[in-house]
């Protein structure tokens, strides 16, 4: 039944690829086992548990997900021949980091199968996030959909489609799919649905400190600002004084952008030690990039550096425009 709807799914037009799978990448499901390794007799049980999943041939086609390895499924692969599966690239790293894994046999501890029987290594495909982008690349097999003793209850299609008339594209997937089998009940979601829901929490995370980085640097200037100009109203004679003597207002303004700078530039050394130093309480709350990311903690220096030079300008500015005899008599 679910071959005949992913074959009859390829007829609708616009839909170049589809692929059938007990689990879906990032739905938040999981399904895993220890398996048996010949040549690791000593592997302790926590260490032999790997992520499973049931594909169908074109599946790892349609995701975009390379073989690097081997071959894909095919009609070969079914109920009665010998089991097979794909493993990714973690896999191997792991468990055949000095050999070929293609061709080599492990074993599921309480599968199906029957005793004795293993399961061939055919291929290996590219590492891809199987329940969540937060966790790293585990060991993960993908056996095949057509070797499963039963078929459960609910089993995803997953379509790739050049079309962007959803609704209509919707429509015309139901009536192929209720061609084959009019009491199959269908629901359809996007896959960059279940992206955007596995990265709520980093996007709240990365909202609200972005919200308090903005109040932050906001602080900063305006504390800045405010010292700089505290420090030109002290020095308002001394300004008066060389502009009288000859002093031209961009001097002036070198002058005292000069001594905010090395102010700024100590509070940014040594800001930046110790941001180097805290990052690493952050690294649990940040996925796809390191706490000690140099482009990052520069770019934020760059940012605090220019902002500040903004905030030290227009009190300096203000100061080289004063008339000499004004700035004395004050």
């Amino acid at each position: 039944l679910y071959t005949s709807i992913r074959d009859r799914a390829l007829q609708v037009p616009g839909v170049t690829h589809a692929g059938l799978s007990v689990i879906t990448p990032v739905s938040g499901s999981t399904w895993n086992n220890s398996l048996v390794f010949a040549h690791l007799p000593d592997l302790p049980e926590s260490e032999r548990i790997v992520d499973f999943n049931h594909v169908t041939p074109g599946w790892f086609a349609t995701y975009g997900t390379v073989i690097t390895r081997g071959r894909d499924f095919d009609a070969r692969d079914r109920i009665g021949a010998p089991i097979v599966a794909l493993v990714n690239e973690a896999f191997v790293r792991k468990y055949f980091p000095d050999r070929d894994p293609v061709g080599q046999r492990v074993q599921e501890e309480g599968g199906p199968q029957r005793p004795g029987e293993t399961i061939e290594i055919i291929g290996v495909v590219q590492d891809a996030v199987y329940r969540t982008p937060r966790e790293p690349f585990g060991p993960t097999m993908y056996r095949a959909f057509e070797q499963q003793a039963t078929a459960g209850s609910s089993t995803w299609l997953t379509l790739r489609t050049t079309r962007e008339d959803a609704a209509t594209l919707q429509r015309d997937l139901t009536e192929a799919i209720r061609g084959v089998n009019a009491d199959v009940t269908v629901a359809y979601r996007p896959l960059g649905d279940y992206v955007h829901a596995a990265l709520a929490q980093e996007r709240l995370i990365a909202m609200l400190s972005g919200f308090f980085g903005a109040l932050a640097l906001l602080l900063a200037a305006l504390g800045l600002y405010g010292l700089t100009a505290y420090a030109v109203v002290r020095r308002r004679g001394e300004i008066g004084i060389r502009l009288a003597l000859g002093a031209t207002p961009g001097r002036v303004i070198r002058g005292i952008l000069t001594r905010t700078g090395l102010l700024v530039g100590s509070g940014i050394a040594l800001g930046g030690l110790a941001s180097w130093w805290l990052s690493r309480f952050v690294s649990t709350l940040l996925f796809g990039l390191e706490p000690t990311d140099p482009v990052t903690i520069a770019g934020a220096m760059l940012i605090l550096a220019a902002v500040s030079a903004v905030a030290g300008w227009i009190p300096a500015r203000r100061a080289a425009t004063v008339h000499p005899a004004e700035a004395l008599r004050s």
